[in-house]
């Protein structure tokens, strides 16, 4: 083994250019190769982006309007608690192309879950016939 070494490090100091070619390229794959790895996190999880924006719920629970949920927020882990809104599911058809959606009835803009807006802006309470439709479905 030490034979070896030795024969390794005479090598490395006759051929310097080689040695620093074989360094920088062995730096150049390394780089590339974490580059592309923290991209393909990136790219098979899009949904971590807007659920920080929208600082999303983990868990939803569908409970009865009688059911006392603000206890929750006391627990271990639990950021923040919005609701409980009133939830009504619908199909919505377009063209022949359905879509299951729930709508929720919310004072205000909820802290939890929030919808993104691309354009708009929240409902006026002046007007209350309005709806706000998320990206994901719209």
């Amino acid at each position: 083994m030490r034979a070896t070494l030795r024969w390794a490090h005479s090598d490395l100091r006759t051929h310097r250019g080689e040695a620093l070619f074989l360094v920088l390229a062995t730096a150049g794959v390394v780089a590339s190769l974490l580059l592309a790895t923290a991209l393909f996190g990136y790219a098979t999880n899009p949904w971590q982006r807007v659920f920080t924006q929208a600082r999303g719920a983990h868990v939803w629970i569908h409970a009865l309007p009688s059911a006392d949920t603000r206890r929750l927020a006391a627990l271990d882990g639990v950021d923040a608690v919005a609701g409980p809104y009133a939830t009504e599911s619908a199909t919505v058809s377009v063209r022949g192309t359905r879509a299951f959606v729930e709508l929720r009835g919310t004072p205000g803009q909820p802290a939890v879950g929030r919808p993104l807006f691309v354009s708009g802006h929240w409902l006026d309470p002046a007007r209350p016939d309005g709806v706000v439709l998320e990206d994901r479905l719209a």
